[in-house]
C-alpha cells in the first residue's frame, strides 16, 4: 500500500478498479499537478447555468472556475477543504486532464493555489486516471454520486443527469432506475416532470431564479390526484400558465390543486386570483381542506361510526374509556352552543 499525504488517505499503487454495471475500469492513482486539470462544461450540475450565462459561446476556464464557484455549497465545500488541508477523496481524470467526477472540489484547489501559492499542498490534486470509460460509464458513476449518492446535487441538476442518461445514452426509465438504485415509477415521472420544466415552464419565465419553481412541476407530476387531468396537453399549459403568473405560492400548494378542480367556483377563483382564494371556494363545499381541526372531527366521526368490538368492549367495561367517552360528549355540547348549532 501506498501513502500518499496524511490528508489524502491510504491507496493502491495502480489506485483501485471501478466496478460499473459489472465491468472493472482501471484507474491509476496520481498526485495530478493542479495546472493539467480542465474543467468540464457539461457537467450535469452546471449545464442549466452554462446555457443561461453564455448562451452557447464557447466558455474560457477561467469563466467557468467563477461559474462553479458561485454554486451553492461550493464555497462551503472550498472552506472544508482548505481546513482539513486537503481532500478526502481523490477526482477523476481522463489522461487529457478533463475531469469526470470532481468539478467543485477541482474548483476549490485552483482557488486554493491562486490564494496560497507558496504551499506545496495546493500545488497537485489527488486524482485517479482513468484511461478508458464510456460515456454511459461516466454518467452512471456521476449518478451514483450526486444523484442516488451521498453528495446530492439540486433537485433539478439530479432530474437533469436523469434526462441525459435517457436522451442522450438512451437508457430507458427501467435502465436507469436499476444502476442507480432508483425506482423506475419515480424516474419516469421526473422524466415527465423535466420535461414539463424545460419545453414549458422555462420559455415562459424571465430569467433569474427561475429553478425554484422546479418544486411546482414536480409536485404536479406527483400527485395522483392530478393523473387524469395531466393527460390532456392543454390542462398541462393551463397548470403551467398559472405557475408562471405566480398564482400558487409554494411549490406544496400544488398539493391542494386537485381539491381545486372538483369545485368550479374555486378554479375560477385560481385563475383571476390566486391558490388562497381558491382554497377558500373548496372550504365553503369542504371545510377540511382548509381547517385541520374539521379534518380531524371528520375521522374521529368515520371511527365512531365504526367502532372496532375490542374497542366496544372497552367503553362498556372499562370506567378510564367511559370517561373519555363523557368528556368528548361534554366537548361537543360546549362547541355546540358557542357555534350556536343545535345538537338532537
Amino acid at each position: 500500500m501506498k501513502k500518499t499525504a496524511a490528508t489524502h488517505g491510504t491507496v493502491t499503487a495502480n489506485g483501485r478498479p471501478l466496478i460499473i454495471e459489472g465491468v472493472a475500469i482501471p484507474v491509476e492513482f496520481k498526485e495530478l499537478p493542479v495546472g493539467q486539470i480542465i474543467l468540464d462544461p457539461d457537467n450535469p450540475r452546471i449545464q442549466h447555468a452554462v446555457k443561461q450565462k453564455f448562451k452557447g459561446t464557447q466558455v474560457k476556464q477561467d469563466e467557468l472556475l467563477t461559474l462553479v464557484y458561485e454554486q451553492p455549497g461550493v464555497p462551503e465545500l472550498y472552506a472544508t477543504i482548505r481546513d482539513n488541508g486537503g481532500l478526502m477523496e481523490p477526482i477523476y481524470v481522463r489522461p487529457d486532464g478533463r475531469i469526470i467526477e470532481g468539478n467543485c472540489r477541482a474548483v476549490s484547489y485552483l482557488k486554493l493555489r491562486k490564494a496560497k501559492p507558496l504551499e506545496e499542498t495546493w500545488k497537485t490534486i489527488p486524482a485517479y486516471i482513468v484511461p478508458r470509460i464510456t460515456e454511459r460509464q461516466v454518467a452512471i458513476l456521476q449518478g451514483s454520486q450526486h444523484v442516488a449518492g451521498k453528495n446530492k446535487w439540486r433537485a433539478y441538476e439530479k432530474v437533469g443527469h436523469l434526462h441525459a442518461m435517457h436522451k442522450r445514452l438512451g437508457m430507458t426509465p427501467g435502465d436507469i432506475a436499476k444502476v442507480l438504485g432508483l425506482r423506475e415509477h419515480a424516474v419516469k415521472q421526473d422524466l415527465q416532470a423535466y420535461d414539463t420544466m424545460t419545453e414549458k415552464l422555462l420559455p415562459k419565465m424571465g430569467g433569474g431564479n427561475e429553478l425554484q419553481k422546479w418544486s411546482y412541476v414536480q409536485e404536479f407530476h406527483k400527485s395522483k390526484a392530478l393523473a387524469d387531468y395531466r393527460t390532456k396537453p392543454e390542462n398541462v399549459d393551463e397548470f403551467i400558465s398559472m405557475v408562471a403568473e405566480g398564482r400558487f405560492k409554494k411549490g406544496e400548494a400544488v398539493r391542494k390543486f386537485g381539491d381545486v378542480l372538483k369545485v368550479p367556483a374555486a378554479l375560477r377563483a385560481l385563475k383571476k386570483k390566486d391558490i388562497t382564494a381558491a382554497l377558500s371556494e373548496v372550504a365553503k363545499v369542504d371545510p377540511t381542506v382548509n381547517s385541520t381541526l374539521m379534518k380531524k372531527l371528520k375521522s374521529a366521526t368515520t371511527l365512531l361510526k365504526k367502532i372496532p368490538a375490542k374497542d366496544l368492549q372497552l367503553l362498556l367495561n372499562e370506567e378510564s374509556s367511559k370517561r373519555i367517552f363523557a368528556e368528548l360528549i361534554d366537548a361537543l355540547r360546549e362547541a355546540a352552543r358557542t357555534a350556536k348549532a343545535k345538537l338532537n
